[in-house]
């Protein structure tokens, strides 16, 4: 009687356990906190007239990434594939001579890329890296100019995630920051030109240079 009643406990154990380590599919939803690039000091040739951008930091936005298992090494590492859409903006200004113009920069479009999960057993806790190749529409706005183009840029992402202890479904809270692996930088004027002179010169070298990102998901 007493070998029973140690078994039952052990096989209820392992029979929960088995969705968990069967699971493959990975939904998130995150909630980025997006910068962008500022233009430093920029003297116009020919105008004695300086440009200066602030930094876009009042980003809002979200990304949406769905994600399946390719292979997982016990209970310590588990490597996945993802496909994401996301969606991010920023306002910002930019002085020119005493004159203040609102500007806005959005960034909209998919991505694919590899994240590897490296748990802590017994904890929930995990830390996460990965690579994302997204494919967005830039769409920057100033003072009623607007500039588009269609970007392909590599991301970085480093996060951690604890996720809760219920079987069969595992919902989990999310951090990371993230940035681009290349990227334009900001570039000089060298003519005089009304502001869409100024954003045709200035071109995607606004665009978002970093991410921290809070988010939710849940995996089965």
């Amino acid at each position: 009687m007493r070998r029973t009643s140690k078994v039952a406990p052990t096989l209820a154990l392992a029979f929960l356990a088995l969705p968990l380590s069967a699971q493959a599919w990975d939904l998130r939803l995150d909630v980025p906190f997006p910068e962008g690039q500022n233009l430093p000091q920029t003297l116009i040739q020919g105008t004695g007239t300086l440009i200066r951008q602030k930094s876009l930091d009042t980003g809002n936005g979200f990304t949406f990434t769905a994600s399946h298992r390719i292979i997982r090494v016990g209970p310590v590492l588990k490597l996945e594939w993802g496909a994401e859409f996301s969606q991010w903006k920023a306002d910002g200004q930019v002085q020119q001579g005493v004159s203040t113009l609102d500007s806005r920069l959005k960034q909209s479009g998919l991505g694919l890329g590899l994240n590897a999960q490296f748990w802590v057993p017994f904890t929930g806790l995990a830390g996460e890296l990965g690579v994302m190749e997204r494919f967005q529409h830039y769409k920057l706005t100033l003072a009623g100019a607007e500039q588009t183009k269609n970007l392909a840029r590599p991301w970085l992402r480093v996060g951690i995630r604890y996720s809760l202890p219920l079987p069969v479904v595992n919902p989990y809270f999310a951090a990371s920051y993230q940035q681009p692996i290349t990227k334009d930088k900001p570039v000089n004027i060298n003519s005089v030109g009304d502001i869409a002179g100024y954003l045709g010169a200035q071109g995607s070298g606004q665009e978002f240079q970093r991410l921290w990102t809070f988010g939710v998901g849940v995996s089965f």
